[in-house]
This record gives C-alpha cells, sequence and structure tokens, in this order.
C-alpha cells in the first residue's frame, strides 16, 4: 500500500544500517597494470536505522506505534563494472558504474515487543544507479590469493518517490575477495 509520508514535528536523521553482502567477480587483464573487474551481486543490502516516524494510515496502528524505532530496509541485486589500475605492487585502485535492481523493500516499525512490516515497494524507486570508488590490497600474487578493499558507492538516483528532496544511496564497503574455483598452480605475477 502506497501512502506520503506524514513526518512527525520532531524529525531526526536517519543513522547507517550494517548489512553483510555477497558476490561473484571475475578479473580481466587488460595490461600490465589495467584490469576489468565485472561483478554480480545478488544480495546487496541498503537502508537506515532511525527513519523518522510517519503515519501508516490506521489510527490504531498509529497509536501503538508513534514512538516506535524504524529501519528501513531495501534489498538489491547490483552489478558494478569496475576498472582496476595496479598502483604498486599488489595494491590496486578501482572506479566505475554501478547499476541495482531493487527486490524488495520494507519499513519495520519496533516498539517494546510489538513489531509491525509495512512494504514499500510502491514507493522506492525499481533501478538504482551510481559510481563505485575504490582500493584494494591482495595479500601474495597467487591467483588464488585473498584480498581486503574498502569501497564507497555513491548513488545517483533519487530512491524515494514520495519523500520531497533528493534521497541517495550512500554506502561503504569493507570487502574481503576470496577467490573460488582459482587454479593454485597458475601464478599471474601480481596482477589480480
Amino acid at each position: 500500500m502506497g501512502q506520503v509520508l506524514q513526518k512527525s514535528a520532531t524529525i531526526q536523521a536517519p543513522k547507517s544500517k550494517l548489512g553483510l553482502g555477497l558476490g561473484l567477480y571475475f578479473n580481466i587483464k587488460l595490461s600490465d597494470r589495467w584490469y576489468l573487474h565485472p561483478e554480480a551481486i545478488p544480495k546487496y543490502p541498503t537502508g537506515v536505522k532511525k527513519f523518522p516516524f510517519y503515519s501508516l494510515g490506521d489510527p490504531v496502528l498509529d497509536s501503538l506505534f508513534q514512538p516506535a524505532e524504524i529501519t528501513r530496509k531495501i534489498k538489491n541485486i547490483t552489478v558494478p563494472v569496475l576498472i582496476r589500475y595496479r598502483v604498486y605492487k599488489l595494491l590496486f585502485v578501482e572506479a566505475g558504474p554501478q547499476i541495482g535492481l531493487r527486490t524488495k523493500a520494507k519499513d519495520e516499525f519496533k516498539t517494546g515487543e510489538l513489531s509491525y512490516e509495512n512494504n514499500i515497494e510502491d514507493q522506492i524507486t525499481r533501478f538504482d544507479a551510481g559510481l563505485v570508488f575504490g582500493i584494494n590490497q591482495r595479500f601474495s600474487a597467487k591467483i588464488s590469493s585473498l584480498a581486503i578493499g574498502l569501497r564507497y558507492y555513491a548513488g545517483l538516483t533519487d530512491i524515494d518517490k514520495l519523500t520531497a528532496g533528493s534521497q541517495q544511496n550512500g554506502v561503504w564497503q569493507l570487502l574481503i575477495s576470496i577467490p573460488v574455483g582459482a587454479s593454485k598452480e597458475k601464478n599471474n605475477g601480481g596482477a589480480q
């Protein structure tokens, strides 16, 4: 059910929400320093905690959840297509576009033992697009080497159709890359 958000008189700024993502990636060597790095991330959560209260359109629910803590949970499937550049030895920087498809969207109201889920899929845009910037460090030159990284996604799409102003995703990610299916005998000379 879609409704217009009615914010309370004391508006709080939403807080960041932690989530766990899971995806697949490929590294395609273009030259000694340049790589194409496409990914498919079927589990890419976004959202916020402490979302400002709004009316559910039902006086009974509104009276029960007026002091509720609201957590907005949005699930997406995303596809970043990054270009990586090897800066020094096993240190890489990366950047590129990312598109996302929203699969679920809900607000969870909680107060004491009571909870309520409000489906907001009609309110959140179906597609999201933005830019990704990051840094990645591999542990060894072997193709089967683990890597860690830090990445930021800057959304360019206004994701909330009903709220005034622009509501873009901004996502910080701490990455742990675990190669699966990479041959242990191969060595790509420090490339990823």
